[in-house]
């Protein structure tokens, strides 16, 4: 939060004030991808094609089955025609790490 008292009268001990409060946690890891973790380029970027970089099929295909899911939610919800559809919705993606992240979370201070 960012707050900005202003005195109504100002004197050298007494001014106006800017307050930042914020509010901070770590949280431990639940899933450790040693992937993910890399510090050094996988490739020059010179040596990479720009037809690389397009998505695959398998990417595309991946992103059609979660956007029907996505939409699906949507028109459940602001069509009122489809309300009755509202025990076929997928409300949760499903995903490799569903199981470790179903579990709750360790605060570490």
């Amino acid at each position: 939060m960012d707050l900005e008292v202003r005195a109504r009268i100002q004197t050298k001990e007494h001014g106006n004030k800017s307050l930042h409060w914020t509010h901070q946690y770590a949280e431990l890891a639940r899933v450790v991808n040693p992937t993910a973790e890399s510090k050094t380029a996988q490739r020059d970027v010179k040596d990479v094609q720009l037809i690389e970089l397009l998505p695959s099929e398998d990417v595309l295909q991946s992103l059609k089955k979660t956007w029907s899911i996505l939409i699906s939610r949507v028109l459940w919800k602001y069509i009122g025609v489809l309300k009755d559809f509202k025990d076929v919705v997928i409300y949760h993606i499903p995903h490799e790490y569903s199981k470790e992240m179903a579990q709750k979370s360790h605060m570490v201070i």
